[in-house]
């Protein structure tokens, strides 16, 4: 039996891992200034079974999305737009946290099974292929683009 993404993860307590000549991350971790941090989110490709979603989460500050403020949000294949534009906020810096997620029967899981990312920064954008928990690896399961536009 092949070892998980997930529990090799767990064993390395979350350093990044090489698959196939390509490093692995169970999340993206992004050090944001104090004030506001302006974004655009793209989803480029995802599935529908499960259905696919990207978590936002933002520690110590917030997240602005269509005028509401959140500590967290996912971006659910199924029900928000291909792309979301959407503002960090914080007084003093904060971390912006983002990893991909599933539904499966109503339930959200993440960082089980085979999930992980493939994260490459060109310049302002950040794409992020992700696999999700199924059975094989495929980062192709969720592919978005995070697009700093301060």
């Amino acid at each position: 039996m092949t070892e998980t993404l997930s529990s090799i993860f767990q064993r390395t307590r979350g350093a990044p891992i090489q698959v196939a000549e390509r490093l692995v991350y169970p999340i993206f971790q992004k050090k944001i200034k104090a004030g506001r941090s302006n974004f655009l989110a793209r989803r480029l490709k995802s599935t529908m079974q499960p259905v696919s979603g990207l978590r936002l989460k933002v520690v110590k500050g917030e997240l602005e999305v269509n005028d509401q403020r959140h500590s967290e949000v996912i971006l659910w294949a199924d029900t928000s737009p291909e792309s979301v534009y959407f503002s960090v906020l914080s007084k003093t810096g904060c971390e912006l946290k983002i990893w991909n997620v599933w539904r499966v029967n109503d339930i959200a899981q993440a960082w089980v099974g085979n999930a992980g990312m493939v994260i490459s920064e060109e310049g302002r954008i950040t794409n992020l292929e992700c696999s999700g928990g199924t059975e094989a690896v495929d980062f192709s399961t969720l592919v978005f683009q995070i697009e700093s536009i301060d």
